[in-house]
Protein backbone atom coordinates (compact mmCIF):
# COMPACT_ATOMS: atom_id res chain seq x y z
CA UNK A 1 0.00 0.00 0.00
CA UNK A 2 1.46 3.11 -0.90
CA UNK A 3 1.64 5.87 2.07
CA UNK A 4 -0.27 8.76 1.94
CA UNK A 5 3.08 11.86 1.74
CA UNK A 6 1.14 13.61 4.91
CA UNK A 7 -1.16 12.72 7.71
CA UNK A 8 -2.52 16.06 9.02
CA UNK A 9 -4.35 18.47 6.44
CA UNK A 10 -1.67 21.12 4.64
CA UNK A 11 -1.50 24.05 6.27
CA UNK A 12 -4.24 25.96 4.02
CA UNK A 13 -2.06 28.86 2.34
CA UNK A 14 -5.55 30.58 0.44
CA UNK A 15 -9.07 29.82 1.33
CA UNK A 16 -10.10 29.85 -2.42
CA UNK A 17 -9.38 27.32 -4.89
CA UNK A 18 -10.88 26.55 -8.38
CA UNK A 19 -12.64 23.38 -9.80
CA UNK A 20 -10.61 22.14 -13.04
CA UNK A 21 -13.66 20.76 -14.41
CA UNK A 22 -13.46 19.76 -18.21
CA UNK A 23 -9.93 20.20 -18.08
CA UNK A 24 -8.03 17.43 -19.66
CA UNK A 25 -4.65 19.01 -20.43
CA UNK A 26 -1.85 19.04 -17.42
CA UNK A 27 -0.59 22.26 -18.92
CA UNK A 28 -3.82 24.34 -18.93
CA UNK A 29 -4.64 23.23 -15.75
CA UNK A 30 -1.26 23.88 -14.26
CA UNK A 31 -2.35 27.38 -16.04
CA UNK A 32 -5.43 27.77 -14.42
CA UNK A 33 -3.63 26.58 -10.64
CA UNK A 34 -1.20 29.32 -10.95
CA UNK A 35 -3.95 31.82 -11.57
CA UNK A 36 -5.61 31.03 -8.85
CA UNK A 37 -3.43 28.80 -6.27
CA UNK A 38 -5.12 26.73 -3.05
CA UNK A 39 -7.20 24.22 -2.83
CA UNK A 40 -7.40 22.47 -6.00
CA UNK A 41 -10.63 19.89 -6.58
CA UNK A 42 -10.40 17.43 -9.63
CA UNK A 43 -13.26 15.76 -10.97
CA UNK A 44 -13.04 12.11 -12.01
CA UNK A 45 -13.91 11.17 -15.55
CA UNK A 46 -14.34 11.27 -18.84
CA UNK A 47 -12.51 14.78 -20.26
CA UNK A 48 -11.33 15.45 -17.13
CA UNK A 49 -7.76 15.44 -16.09
CA UNK A 50 -7.86 12.04 -14.01
CA UNK A 51 -9.51 9.15 -13.99
CA UNK A 52 -10.02 5.70 -11.90
CA UNK A 53 -8.19 4.20 -14.30
CA UNK A 54 -4.74 6.06 -14.63
CA UNK A 55 -1.50 4.54 -14.12
CA UNK A 56 0.39 4.92 -10.52
CA UNK A 57 3.05 6.75 -12.31
CA UNK A 58 0.88 9.31 -14.27
CA UNK A 59 -0.86 9.40 -11.01
CA UNK A 60 2.39 10.63 -9.10
CA UNK A 61 3.69 12.73 -11.80
CA UNK A 62 0.05 14.98 -12.01
CA UNK A 63 -0.50 15.36 -8.48
CA UNK A 64 3.95 16.52 -7.96
CA UNK A 65 3.18 19.03 -11.07
CA UNK A 66 -0.33 20.41 -9.94
CA UNK A 67 1.22 21.02 -6.03
CA UNK A 68 4.31 22.82 -7.47
CA UNK A 69 1.65 24.95 -9.44
CA UNK A 70 0.03 26.05 -6.12
CA UNK A 71 -2.30 23.18 -5.38
CA UNK A 72 -2.86 23.04 -1.89
CA UNK A 73 -4.42 20.75 -1.18
CA UNK A 74 -6.01 18.64 -3.82
CA UNK A 75 -9.04 17.35 -3.91
CA UNK A 76 -10.57 14.86 -5.49
CA UNK A 77 -14.33 14.34 -6.19
CA UNK A 78 -15.69 11.45 -7.03
CA UNK A 79 -18.00 10.67 -10.26
CA UNK A 80 -20.17 8.07 -8.32
CA UNK A 81 -22.81 8.87 -6.02
CA UNK A 82 -23.75 6.79 -2.30
CA UNK A 83 -27.39 6.56 -3.71
CA UNK A 84 -26.09 5.36 -7.33
CA UNK A 85 -28.61 2.96 -9.18
CA UNK A 86 -26.27 0.49 -8.99
CA UNK A 87 -25.37 -3.17 -6.26
CA UNK A 88 -24.10 -1.93 -2.60
CA UNK A 89 -20.67 -3.39 -3.01
CA UNK A 90 -19.98 -1.85 -6.80
CA UNK A 91 -20.58 1.73 -4.92
CA UNK A 92 -18.14 0.66 -2.10
CA UNK A 93 -16.15 -0.97 -5.06
CA UNK A 94 -16.08 2.00 -7.54
CA UNK A 95 -15.51 4.38 -4.39
CA UNK A 96 -12.76 2.28 -3.10
CA UNK A 97 -10.73 3.23 -5.99
CA UNK A 98 -11.29 6.31 -5.95
CA UNK A 99 -9.54 6.53 -2.43
CA UNK A 100 -7.12 4.81 -4.21
CA UNK A 101 -6.44 7.49 -7.01
CA UNK A 102 -6.06 10.05 -4.13
CA UNK A 103 -3.67 8.51 -2.77
CA UNK A 104 -1.76 8.38 -5.72
CA UNK A 105 -1.96 11.88 -6.70
CA UNK A 106 -1.23 12.61 -3.26
CA UNK A 107 -4.66 14.51 -2.34
CA UNK A 108 -5.93 14.72 0.86
CA UNK A 109 -9.75 14.54 0.52
CA UNK A 110 -12.15 12.43 -1.27
CA UNK A 111 -15.49 14.30 -2.15
CA UNK A 112 -18.65 11.75 -2.62
CA UNK A 113 -21.89 13.17 -3.59
CA UNK A 114 -24.93 11.95 -1.67
CA UNK A 115 -27.24 11.45 -4.28
CA UNK A 116 -26.53 11.76 -8.13
CA UNK A 117 -28.36 11.40 -11.07
CA UNK A 118 -29.52 7.69 -11.26
CA UNK A 119 -30.52 7.66 -7.68
CA UNK A 120 -31.05 4.33 -6.29
CA UNK A 121 -33.39 5.36 -3.15
CA UNK A 122 -31.21 3.60 -0.43
CA UNK A 123 -32.53 4.26 2.97
CA UNK A 124 -30.28 5.52 5.65
CA UNK A 125 -29.52 2.64 7.42
CA UNK A 126 -27.76 1.25 3.85
CA UNK A 127 -25.91 4.87 3.16
CA UNK A 128 -24.66 4.65 7.21
CA UNK A 129 -23.24 0.96 6.50
CA UNK A 130 -21.73 1.66 3.17
CA UNK A 131 -20.22 5.11 4.34
CA UNK A 132 -18.97 3.48 7.30
CA UNK A 133 -17.29 0.88 5.19
CA UNK A 134 -15.44 3.60 3.39
CA UNK A 135 -14.49 6.03 6.18
CA UNK A 136 -12.71 2.55 7.54
CA UNK A 137 -10.49 2.25 4.33
CA UNK A 138 -10.64 6.33 4.09
CA UNK A 139 -8.62 6.47 7.32
CA UNK A 140 -6.55 3.15 6.79
CA UNK A 141 -4.74 5.39 3.95
CA UNK A 142 -4.53 8.61 5.70
CA UNK A 143 -7.33 10.60 3.37
CA UNK A 144 -10.28 12.49 4.29
CA UNK A 145 -13.82 11.42 3.24
CA UNK A 146 -16.08 14.26 2.26
CA UNK A 147 -19.42 13.40 1.98
CA UNK A 148 -21.87 15.88 -0.67
CA UNK A 149 -25.28 17.51 0.40
CA UNK A 150 -27.68 16.86 -2.34
CA UNK A 151 -30.56 19.35 -0.92
CA UNK A 152 -30.68 20.56 2.74
CA UNK A 153 -27.46 19.41 4.79
CA UNK A 154 -29.66 18.28 8.04
CA UNK A 155 -29.49 14.46 6.47
CA UNK A 156 -25.81 14.31 6.00
CA UNK A 157 -25.24 16.05 9.61
CA UNK A 158 -27.38 13.42 11.37
CA UNK A 159 -25.50 10.98 8.92
CA UNK A 160 -22.26 12.10 10.56
CA UNK A 161 -23.44 12.45 13.85
CA UNK A 162 -23.77 8.85 14.16
CA UNK A 163 -21.12 8.11 12.27
CA UNK A 164 -19.06 10.01 15.47
CA UNK A 165 -21.52 7.80 17.88
CA UNK A 166 -20.76 4.63 16.06
CA UNK A 167 -16.22 5.62 16.15
CA UNK A 168 -16.86 6.30 20.23
CA UNK A 169 -18.62 3.26 20.72
CA UNK A 170 -15.79 0.97 18.55
CA UNK A 171 -18.39 0.30 15.99
CA UNK A 172 -16.20 2.36 12.78
CA UNK A 173 -12.22 1.87 13.05
CA UNK A 174 -11.48 5.07 12.02
CA UNK A 175 -8.97 8.23 13.83
CA UNK A 176 -11.02 10.75 14.10
CA UNK A 177 -9.52 13.63 12.08
CA UNK A 178 -10.19 11.65 9.44
CA UNK A 179 -13.72 10.76 10.16
CA UNK A 180 -16.24 11.45 7.33
CA UNK A 181 -16.69 15.39 7.06
CA UNK A 182 -19.25 17.82 4.93
CA UNK A 183 -19.00 19.30 1.35
CA UNK A 184 -21.50 22.01 1.84
CA UNK A 185 -23.00 22.49 -2.17
CA UNK A 186 -24.22 25.96 -0.90
CA UNK A 187 -26.21 25.99 -4.26
CA UNK A 188 -28.06 22.93 -3.86
CA UNK A 189 -28.54 23.92 -0.30
CA UNK A 190 -30.07 27.30 -1.53
CA UNK A 191 -32.40 25.18 -3.97
CA UNK A 192 -33.56 23.66 -1.20
CA UNK A 193 -34.21 26.70 0.71
CA UNK A 194 -32.01 25.89 3.40
CA UNK A 195 -31.16 29.23 5.55
CA UNK A 196 -27.29 29.38 5.59
CA UNK A 197 -27.18 30.37 9.10
CA UNK A 198 -28.57 27.50 10.39
CA UNK A 199 -26.89 25.06 7.80
CA UNK A 200 -23.41 26.18 9.67
CA UNK A 201 -24.97 25.76 12.32
CA UNK A 202 -25.53 22.27 12.24
CA UNK A 203 -21.99 21.57 10.28
CA UNK A 204 -19.97 24.15 13.00
CA UNK A 205 -18.74 21.10 15.29
CA UNK A 206 -17.49 19.17 12.39
CA UNK A 207 -14.82 21.82 12.34
CA UNK A 208 -13.01 20.70 15.23
CA UNK A 209 -11.76 17.41 13.61
CA UNK A 210 -11.53 18.49 9.96
CA UNK A 211 -12.23 21.10 7.64
CA UNK A 212 -15.47 22.16 6.11
CA UNK A 213 -15.66 22.02 2.23
CA UNK A 214 -17.83 25.09 1.15
CA UNK A 215 -18.69 24.39 -3.06
CA UNK A 216 -21.24 25.90 -5.60
CA UNK A 217 -20.16 29.02 -5.04
CA UNK A 218 -18.43 31.66 -7.53
CA UNK A 219 -16.70 34.95 -5.94
CA UNK A 220 -19.82 36.99 -5.69
CA UNK A 221 -22.16 34.32 -4.21
CA UNK A 222 -19.11 33.30 -1.75
CA UNK A 223 -18.68 36.66 -0.75
CA UNK A 224 -22.56 37.54 -0.53
CA UNK A 225 -22.82 33.84 1.98
CA UNK A 226 -19.73 35.61 4.22
CA UNK A 227 -21.97 38.38 4.82
CA UNK A 228 -24.76 36.25 5.39
CA UNK A 229 -23.35 34.14 7.63
CA UNK A 230 -20.27 36.10 10.25
CA UNK A 231 -19.78 32.59 11.77
CA UNK A 232 -18.50 31.59 8.64
CA UNK A 233 -15.97 34.59 7.67
CA UNK A 234 -14.29 33.36 11.60
CA UNK A 235 -13.77 29.57 10.30
CA UNK A 236 -12.59 30.59 7.39
CA UNK A 237 -9.77 32.93 8.73
CA UNK A 238 -9.28 30.11 11.27
CA UNK A 239 -8.26 28.26 8.49
CA UNK A 240 -11.03 25.62 8.67
CA UNK A 241 -12.92 25.84 5.94
CA UNK A 242 -11.77 25.16 2.32
CA UNK A 243 -13.75 27.04 -0.62
CA UNK A 244 -14.04 25.55 -3.85
CA UNK A 245 -15.26 27.98 -6.53
CA UNK A 246 -16.66 26.97 -9.57
CA UNK A 247 -16.98 30.00 -11.90
CA UNK A 248 -18.42 28.24 -14.61
CA UNK A 249 -21.12 26.63 -12.53
CA UNK A 250 -24.90 27.86 -11.85
CA UNK A 251 -24.83 28.67 -7.78
CA UNK A 252 -28.29 29.27 -8.56
CA UNK A 253 -30.06 31.85 -6.50
CA UNK A 254 -29.33 33.30 -3.63
CA UNK A 255 -27.06 31.37 -1.03
CA UNK A 256 -28.39 34.13 1.61
CA UNK A 257 -31.75 32.71 0.94
CA UNK A 258 -33.17 36.05 0.60
CA UNK A 259 -36.05 36.47 -1.68
CA UNK A 260 -35.12 39.81 -2.69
Amino acid sequence: MQEHPAEQPTPIATPHGLRLDGIADLDAAVRAVQEHPGPVELPVGPDQLVGRHLGAVPRRQIGEVLREAGAQPLIVHAETSMDEDIPDEGVIATLDDHLSLAVGLGAEYVVVPRAGVRNGGRDEERIFSMLAALAEAASAQHVHLVLENEGATADEIDLLIDMERAREDGDVDAEPQYLVSVAWNVASSARAGEDPVAAFARMRPLLERAPVLVRGVDEASFAALLEAVPDLREAVAAGRILVVLDPSGDPSGDPTGSTV
